[in-house]
């Protein structure tokens, strides 16, 4: 008699990635579910505590781990966060800056970040923008009144939960006694003009950041405009704000933050206060202070003006069911696991060397396969690899420090060890007003795939990033007597992330940003010609000749057909030729409503961006959202996995290109 099958294990919760092999299953005391993003600093995971409560775990690449002074900078940053409350931020549990890879677990917050919302739905209502201004603003007091400096307050690292705003994000948070080097932190655009002029940060510069901030969330128009960092550092420092659009209720509160002088800036503790008198009459103002603190007043408004946040795809029992499904011990099991210890959870700076890393999905005692860089969700940032980072999205000459991002002469990039986009697909989060996700006929699939095509090739810009990661079937076939931990190593040495972005104003470009362990160049392509940087040198080259050395039966890199708009939707036009593509049903993305497609690549195939030949036989899943824009291609071959995400779609975008300076000191033309 035949034995029943095992029932199919539950499906991974939407907001939840799948765990590499390689990743832990344990971190300290949190038991790992599932990934929540990658950033160049850092893997974040989904972990359930001992009392089964979500929370975010940020663990440390390998790489960094090594680096004392690094160790010191987190540990520094550990504490800033945990002196911070307030009801608007996302509170630290514990951490351990000792970890063979050092790691801090934090809430998890569901919801877009203000960015991704006002993206999908436009500015916020005039009810919901005071709640928000007040809800932030009660935050930085807190964050200040704790001696901290946020340094990089914008719509990023603002998460839309149910409940009201959190301020997320401290990973360039400065204690005010710091002694200040001069060097201007934070994201272009989000910075105060005294900081611009190489002054030390205070509650004032952020102050700033928070009228541009809840400008943003008014108008879904950036104050001071779009552009490059030079503009709009030029901008920032003598040009006035533009508030049109914002209410007439918040204008004088605005006006005042965004002065030039940090001195006539009104304290986050005034603003919130303000924004709270602003939010009820007289008779509303006299029965709430009947509330036992500011604090409370804020949950009552909230509770009143905040609405339209759906995050009912995050329910904590799908965590607890896909644990389950693993077979890691379940909170009744968790007490007194030797691999975890006692009295860790909650303990602030937990103690043990050990505590990262004890177990491993699908690989076990080889720690996280973070060796290669990765795209920080929602942030623009290709990553960094062996100590330097390639700027993605209009990001050109980087410093990265800790997760910090660092505005230089030329751009910047961002980063931070808390700002998550649970739903980080391009339509951000749904909302009860959403609409379904597009139906297709199972009669013609083709046709909408081959929509999605034609979507992103017309248009006028968009971002993507692709993880590409070798099977372990190619390693053991180029290493065969390699153990199962050096296929791990060489796994995580030879994935890579490449980062796309185009834009056709003012100028077409397109960009291929590489970020992999050892460093990767960066294409453009302008009018046809291909500019190529060599980050590890900081040179740019036109039009380079082909290399002597390359394989003769794999694509030219400096072929500057390959990087194209149609260059780049070559794989969704195979998908739309696929002969047995059908449509799965309706899927979530990350939280985002979907169609799921699926099929296998015709005879013809194509080359992947990595210079790989899809040929026929490769299956694909394809997911297309509410509006036929893809969201995620995802295919296997003997080679490698290939995950390519698509971020936004026609959100102004700024490429750096190489100046005649850049070429002339190469000896271009």
């Amino acid at each position: 008699m035949t034995a029943a099958p095992p029932p199919p294990a539950p499906p991974l919760p939407p907001e939840l990635r799948p765990l590499q092999p390689g990743d832990p299953a344990l971190i300290g005391p949190y038991r790992v579910v599932g990934r929540l993003g990658q950033g160049g600093m850092g893997t974040v995971f989904g972990a359930l505590d001992a009392q089964d409560r979500c929370t975010a775990v940020k663990v440390v690449h390998a790489r960094f781990a090594d680096d004392p002074d690094f160790r010191a900078r987190f540990a520094r940053e550990v504490a800033l966060m945990r002196q911070v409350g307030g009801v608007c931020t996302a509170a630290v549990h514990a951490a351990d800056a000792t970890a063979p890879q050092p790691w801090v677990a934090t809430d998890f917050v569901p919801g877009p970040t203000l960015h991704r919302h006002v993206r999908q739905h436009g500015p916020l209502s005039e009810e919901m923008l005071l709640a928000f201004a007040a809800g932030t603003a009660e935050s930085l007091a807190a964050i200040h009144d704790a001696g901290v400096v946020h340094c990089d307050l914008k719509p990023g690292n603002v998460i839309l939960a149910p409940e009201g705003p959190k301020v997320l994000d401290f990973g360039i948070a400065r204690h005010v006694t710091e002694a200040f080097d001069g060097t201007v932190y934070g994201s272009p655009g989000w910075v105060s003009p005294e900081r611009y002029d190489r002054q030390p940060p205070t509650p004032a510069s952020d102050m700033f950041s928070w009228a541009e901030m809840v400008a943003f969330a008014a108008t879904g128009r950036h104050p001071f405009g779009s552009g490059t960092p030079a503009e709009l550092a030029e901008r920032t420092r003598n040009a006035p704000a533009d508030l049109d659009g914002v209410p007439e209720v918040l204008l004088p509160l605005l006006e005042r933050a965004l002065a030039k002088d940090p001195a006539v800036r009104p304290t986050a503790e005034a603003a919130f206060r303000e924004v709270m008198a602003l939010m009820g009459d007289a008779e509303e103002e006299i029965a709430l202070e009947s509330a036992p603190s500011l604090a409370a007043r804020l949950r009552l408004r909230l509770g009143e003006r905040w609405r339209g946040i759906d995050a009912s795809w995050h329910r904590p029992a799908l965590w607890v069911a896909a644990l389950s499904a693993t077979g890691l011990a379940t909170s009744s099991m968790a007490a007194g696991t030797g691999a975890v210890g006692a009295g860790i959870a909650g303990a602030g700076i937990a103690a043990g060397p050990g505590a990262a890393g004890v177990g491993a999905a699908g690989a076990a005692g080889t720690g996280l396969a973070g060796a290669g860089s990765a795209l920080a969700g929602g942030a623009g940032m290709a990553g960094a690899g062996a100590g330097t980072a390639a700027a993605a999205a209009g990001a050109g000459k980087v410093a990265v420090f800790a997760a910090a991002a660092v505005i230089g002469t030329a751009a910047a990039v961002t980063g931070g060890y808390l700002a998550v986009d649970a739903l980080g697909g391009p339509g951000g989060t749904a909302s009860p007003e959403s609409s379904p996700a597009a139906s297709a006929s199972p009669d013609a699939p083709s046709a909408p795939v081959s929509r999605a095509a034609d979507l992103v090739a017309a248009a006028e810009s968009f971002q993507a990033v692709q993880e590409y990661r070798p099977t372990e079937e190619a390693i053991r076939q180029w290493y065969p007597d390699a153990t199962d931990e050096q296929v791990e190593m060489h796994a995580a040495l030879g994935s890579a992330v490449f980062a796309y972005t185009y834009t056709a104003e003012p100028e077409p470009v397109f960009q291929q940003a590489t970020s992999a362990d050892g460093g990767a160049p960066t294409y453009q392509n302008i009018g046809g010609d291909l500019y190529v940087h060599d980050f590890v040198d900081d040179v740019w080259t036109r039009n380079p000749p082909p290399d002597p050395a390359q394989d003769p039966d794999r694509p030219d890199p400096h072929d500057p057909d390959r990087y194209t708009v149609e260059a780049f939707v070559q794989p969704l036009r195979a998908a739309a030729e696929a002969p047995d593509l059908a449509v799965e049903g309706e899927v979530r993305e990350d939280g985002v409503p979907g169609t799921l497609y699926s099929g296998t690549f015709a005879e013809d195939g194509f080359v992947s961006r990595s210079g790989e030949d899809i040929t026929a036989g490769t299956v694909f899943e394809l997911v297309l959202d509410a509006d036929g824009y893809p969201l995620r291609l995802e295919y296997t071959t003997d080679l490698a996995e290939h995950v390519l995400r698509f971020e936004s779609f026609g959100d102004p975008v700024t490429i750096e290109t190489p100046s005649s300076e850049d070429l002339a000191a190469n000896g271009g033309p």
